[in-house]
């Protein structure tokens, strides 16, 4: 099954009150395990994530062959800016090309088990097996991006989701939590002064990418958004609670 809406959220229970755990990409596929009459407790194939999802958010697609390689973009109705949207797309969203028309795409949707044809801006796309070598690039195009406890849709992120969806960018999918980030076999760096751009700082239950010798940039609670700040005041301001747990060369 994939997921046909924007993105769909991924609760620790059948209950819309319940926490969220993560929110699952338009066009990525999950493994279901059991269902409710509205709900379906499966494993998002990306990154091996569990939990609940509403049965309304699945559906099945073609094989994805593209995904979204900007912030965010639109499936219009016609191939044209001025025509009506379907719906948007975050960054990491999977959708299969039908077929190129000069600067659109074209794909195919499924509204109420109807199939639409729909069109995506061409230079909004890469092939699945697309590498970006200047995968920070992409984590500062998220600044300002709100700070959501749980959220991987770029309308909201959290620490982790920045780091992973950033790193997808560069071929290869990290897990979804920092418990897990952390424990990725990436140099380790010792020495502080020898960070530079696409090193990784973990705290306890915290991230952030290096864009420079200096600076970070992470989502966070205490800005409620994606920012950049220099790493000092980072730590100044995490070691009333947290120390630095570890430092990653993800190069």
């Amino acid at each position: 099954m994939n997921i046909i809406q924007s993105s769909l959220l991924m609760k620790s229970k059948p209950s819309k009150k319940s926490k969220l755990e993560t929110e699952c990409l338009y066009g990525e596929s999950v493994e279901i395990f059991e269902e409710t009459r509205n709900w379906a407790f499966c494993k998002l194939i990306t990154d091996n994530y569990f939990g609940w999802v509403m049965k309304k958010g699945l559906g099945i697609l073609e094989k994805a062959t593209h995904r979204v390689i900007v912030n965010r973009t639109f499936i219009f109705e016609n191939k044209s800016s001025k025509s009506n949207c379907y719906m948007y797309l975050p960054l990491g969203a999977n959708l299969t090309v039908e077929k190129f028309e000069r600067d659109w795409v074209k794909t195919s949707l499924y509204f109420n088990k109807k199939k639409y044809c729909g069109y995506v801006p061409s230079k909004h796309l890469v092939s699945l097996s697309h590498k970006n070598n200047d995968w920070v690039s992409v984590a500062q195009h998220l600044i300002g991006t709100p700070y959501k406890w749980g959220g991987r849709d770029t309308l909201g992120l959290d620490c982790s989701a920045l780091l992973q969806l950033s790193y997808q960018t560069y071929g290869e999918v990290l897990p979804r939590n920092t418990s897990e980030q952390i424990k990725l076999p990436k140099r380790e760096i010792k020495n502080i002064d020898s960070l530079g751009r696409g090193c990784v700082v973990f705290w306890e239950g915290h991230v952030g990418i290096m864009i420079d010798r200096l600076n970070c940039i992470h989502a966070n609670g205490f800005h409620m958004k994606t920012e950049i700040e220099p790493l000092k005041q980072i730590i100044k301001r995490m070691n009333k609670n947290f120390k630095i747990l570890k430092m990653m060369d993800f190069n």
